[in-house]
């Protein structure tokens, strides 16, 4: 589902040159459910932006469901990233004047899926998320996790395969971290193809496969230590 060849992204600050990455190859099947890695500074956000075509790597090439990334025009990256990927980020990015029902149905509109395609309503997959009976409440009259919750919904309900989330459970407590993580994983197990960025080691090991990243480098990849847990197994 998503390839990558020798992909670096190197920043001009001043008279310093800054590398976010650094001649980075990776293969992601599709289904798998991914969990990157690092420290501040690693690389990690700037791996899944140019993943999802939010910004351009500097060398290398980038493949996502059989679309060269790398080298595309803009009108067909912005075809890609509409009906390719979705991203899902820490601050939630709702919509404060609208609904939960609202911000998902904004998704669909987004995607602008053609009318012959079956998709499911905002409604449906507010139920999916635990969220059918929030679906009339605002942002702010929602927790946290709520709102993550709506965020994921309003990202699944494109119908895009592949999900990309930068540090989803960074403003969440532990428990709620990995109930997010657990929603995701049967997404996967659903067929989405889904890079999770988290500062959480012990949350990591709900993923099928872990990539550690340092100084842009890849230096760690492979399932958790022990093998995939569940959210029973952490320790809190």
């Amino acid at each position: 589902m998503i390839d990558l060849e020798s992909v670096a992204k190197r920043y001009e600050v001043g008279a310093i040159t800054v590398t976010a990455l650094d001649r980075v190859d990776l293969h992601v099947s599709e289904g798998e459910f991914i969990v990157v890695l690092g420290p501040s500074g690693s690389g990690k956000t700037t791996l899944l932006n140019v993943i999802g075509a939010l910004d351009t790597p500097t060398e290398g090439r980038i493949t996502v469901g059989g679309q060269r990334v790398t080298g595309a025009s803009g009108s067909a990256l912005f075809a890609f990233r509409r009906s390719m990927v979705s991203f899902i980020f820490q601050s939630f990015n709702l919509f404060p004047g609208l609904t939960a029902l609202e911000n998902v149905q904004f998704g669909i509109d987004a995607a602008n899926r053609a009318s012959a395609e079956p998709s499911r309503s905002a409604a449906d997959v507010l139920e999916d998320v635990g969220l059918g009976e929030r679906i009339p409440h605002f942002p702010h009259e929602l927790s946290g996790g709520e709102q993550q919750r709506v965020a994921i919904a309003r990202a699944l309900a494109t119908g895009n395969p592949v999900l990309l989330a930068d540090e989803p459970t960074g403003e969440l407590d532990f428990t709620t971290g990995a109930q997010i993580l657990e929603l995701l994983h049967q997404q996967a197990d659903a067929g989405k193809t889904i890079l999770v960025v988290t500062h959480n080691r012990e949350i990591s090991r709900m993923a099928d496969r872990v990539i550690e990243l340092s100084s842009g480098r890849i230096v760690h990849d492979g399932p958790p230590a022990g093998g995939r847990a569940a959210i029973s197994d952490l320790r809190w």
